[in-house]
């Protein structure tokens, strides 16, 4: 049997042992964990990470048969994490039967580090979900000899737009290594219900006008963008409600109609989708973008800027998706008022099945052909 280990190469914040398996404070290897170990028993599947609020290794498995490990490392910031501990057992577990490394995360020490010691040994492939992979000047900054010779050991590299795929092309060495996968969405779980319902279930007041933010208070998100937005907004719609859903410092100073829900349950996030009458990501950078495929899945409007999945949805004709300049507060306040006044006449409108190739069960499909096909090249 196939030993798959994904492993993410940042801090998620804390450890979280008994933590949902599908809550959405769980990283992107446990996500593509959880959507394969829902298709197969064929593969013994794993989910190791480094956190630097750690004291020491924690082991467990969850209720889909994944096995869980977290270390203790050292933090510098994003991209430069390491523990020894976790690239050490991962050097020796090469020696235990067939294994492949699915390694979540390019441009940072892990990957470096085993691609550079492992490479050539047992199979790997790295999946890309940095938002500043597609940045021409960064990407040239980190292209040095020796990180250029450990992506050149990546067997497989998985990139969400088709755009990335131009600039890997020549760090990889072979676009023939190179897959297009977008993030996964469970569709089944991301369908449209009674918005009334879904309100009740919530608490929200059924007669108000809400706002949805999905994602982390962080800079890059353009949350701020929002609050600005929606203090104009106010003007015309004295109901209006902003719900920020998603883990991250509280910004400051803001008005009472903004909630800040924290981080929910990545099963409770559809009744808040369907509860809304608009999802708003402003964000300046994103690698994908998942909450607004989750968003026009539960058939509710997205206003979006240009960025991550957004180019590839509009050029494709999804309805219900409408983009607004990155920055532009006013710009975002117009869109909105637009939106709000037509909110139940373009769920309506939003067609379903021009998602489906981005539903789960395609992108696990995609998976496990990949492993295979490696896997019967080294074993």
């Amino acid at each position: 049997m196939l030993r798959v280990i994904q492993v993410l190469h940042h801090s998620l914040g804390s450890v979280h042992v008994n933590a949902e398996a599908e809550s959405g404070a769980q990283g992107w290897h446990e996500v593509v964990a959880r959507e394969i170990a829902k298709r197969t028993k064929d593969i013994d599947i794993e989910c190791w990470r480094p956190e630097s609020s750690a004291v020491r290794m924690h082991i467990w498995g969850d209720q889909y048969g994944v096995t869980h490990r977290v270390y203790p490392s050292i933090r510098v910031r994003y991209g430069i994490e390491l523990s020894r501990q976790l690239i050490a057992d991962l050097r020796g577990v090469r020696n235990n039967g067939p294994i492949l490394l699915h390694l979540h995360g390019l441009y940072n020490l892990t990957t470096y580090s085993l691609a550079f010691s492992l490479g050539g040994k047992v199979p790997i492939v790295a999946h890309s979900h940095d938002p500043l992979a597609s940045d021409h000047g960064k990407l040239r900054r980190i292209q040095n000899p020796l990180r250029r010779y450990a992506l050149h050991n990546i067997d497989r590299f998985f990139l969400p737009t088709e755009a990335q795929s131009h600039l890997f092309s020549e760090i990889c060495g072979n676009r023939q290594k190179i897959r297009i996968a977008p993030l996964p969405v469970d569709l089944k779980q991301f369908h449209r219900i009674d918005k009334e319902g879904a309100r009740r279930k919530l608490g929200w007041k059924p007669e108000a006008l809400y706002i949805l933010f999905v994602g982390r208070a962080e800079e890059r998100k353009g949350l701020r963008y929002l609050i600005e937005a929606q203090r104009l907004l106010l003007l015309r719609f004295p109901s209006l409600q902003v719900m920020v859903a998603g883990a991250g410092r509280r910004q400051q100073k803001v008005s009472s109609n903004i909630t800040f829900l924290g981080q929910v349950r990545y099963s409770e996030l559809p009744v808040c989708y369907n509860a809304a009458d608009v999802c708003v990501q402003p964000s300046l950078r994103e690698s994908w973008g998942r909450a607004i495929i989750e968003s026009l899945g539960c058939q509710t409007p997205v206003i979006a800027t240009w960025t991550g999945c957004v180019p590839t949805l509009m050029e494709e004709g999804a309805e219900g998706l409408f983009t607004v300049p990155m920055r532009d507060s006013t710009g975002l306040a117009d869109t909105i008022s637009e939106v709000l006044r037509n909110s139940d006449t373009l769920r309506r409108r939003i067609d379903r099945k021009k998602l489906e190739k981005y539903d789960s069960g395609n992108f696990v499909t995609q998976m496990l052909l990949n492993y295979k096909e490696l896997a019967d090249w080294y074993y």
